[in-house]
């Protein structure tokens, strides 16, 4: 069972799975007065600065990706701060809406990716079972938000008010029917390919604890910003594992350093992680007191980091990714 893993069995369960549902146990701070969940918030912050930094690490380490595609990993980066910058100026609420509906939805694939990951480190089985998991569960994952945002009432994020559905009760409800019809019959398909070995065991577990685990928060939640900072935290943790991963199998793979100098390359890595964090929360702090729509504006770098993720991870757009994680 152990090449099935991506690392190890602990490794794995540790960074990749386990995270997603221990956060559950923060659900209770969902009656909590505002300043614990706002300390809470500033935890998923940290978190998140840190996750994205070695997202950045993983970037421009050495012009692998710039080489390889500088249309799609490097000048898009400049669009889309410059276009962040110009929404975030014309209308903020409208850019925060765009920032938050994506992030939650980049929260939840990621452990569709992951999952994917685990499929290839074995091969993806029959095209029949890979279509059916990626039809459900990205319907699983994402009819819990579609459901929750459809709640009477405005929300924020920090102090923007945003956007929100205009669904219909009964259509929510028929979502809701629909949600639990969908998950009953993954269960049992994917109940009927272990009696027949043909399950992958880390990819199911990787997408069964993302989705119970966001249907949980999406349902239980009524403090948006808990429930964000709810799923941040443990996609940021899933993130930092990986990316870990990914430099240590480069490192040992491709590069064949010496221990001494991976020593001294994971040094820089958590040494460029901070210092990025630590602009990104003087700068939140900053903007409390200025509310600039350009401040707001940077948050174009976390933007364009969902959109690096949506190819760094397919061995089709990263030339070294089936070396570096042992696929």
């Amino acid at each position: 069972m152990e090449n099935v893993w991506l690392r190890s069995a602990g490794f794995d369960v540790s960074w990749l799975i386990i995270p997603i549902t221990a956060v559950l146990l923060l659900l209770p701070l969902d009656g909590a007065p505002q300043g614990v969940i706002a300390a809470v918030a500033l935890g998923s912050l940290l978190l998140s600065g840190v996750h994205i930094g070695t997202n950045w690490t993983l970037l421009f380490r050495d012009g692998t990706f710039w080489r390889h595609d500088p249309m799609r990993y490097v000048h898009m980066g400049w669009l889309i701060l410059i276009g962040s910058a110009v929404l975030s100026a014309w209308n903020l609420s409208l850019f925060m809406s765009v920032y938050v509906y994506w992030g939650l939805w980049h929260f939840a694939r990621q452990h569709w990716g992951i999952a994917m990951l685990y499929k290839a480190k074995v091969g993806k089985g029959s095209k029949r079972d890979y279509q059916a998991d990626k039809v459900l569960v990205h319907l699983l994952l994402f009819l819990p938000l579609l459901i929750q945002f459809a709640r009477p009432g405005e929300f924020g994020f920090y102090t923007i008010t945003l956007y929100r559905f205009h669904l219909p009760e009964e259509a929510a409800f028929l979502l809701t029917v629909l949600y639990g019809i969908l998950l009953v019959f993954w269960l049992l398909f994917a109940g009927w390919r272990w009696l027949h070995g043909t399950l992958n065991l880390p990819a199911f577990w990787t997408m069964l604890s993302a989705v119970a685990a966001f249907g949980v928060i999406y349902f239980c939640t009524d403090s948006f910003l808990l429930m964000y900072a709810l799923i941040s935290i443990p996609h940021s943790l899933q993130y930092i594992g990986l990316a870990l991963h990914y430099h240590d199998g480069k490192n040992k793979r491709i590069k064949r350093w010496a221990k001494g100098r991976q020593t001294r390359f994971f040094a820089k890595f958590w040494g460029f992680t901070m210092l990025y964090t630590v602009i990104a929360v003087v700068l939140v702090r900053f903007n409390e007191a200025h509310h600039s729509p350009l401040v707001y504006g940077l948050l174009g770098l976390t933007i364009f980091h969902f959109w690096v993720e949506l190819f760094s991870w397919r061995p089709k757009h990263n030339p070294e990714l089936r070396d570096s994680l042992g696929l």
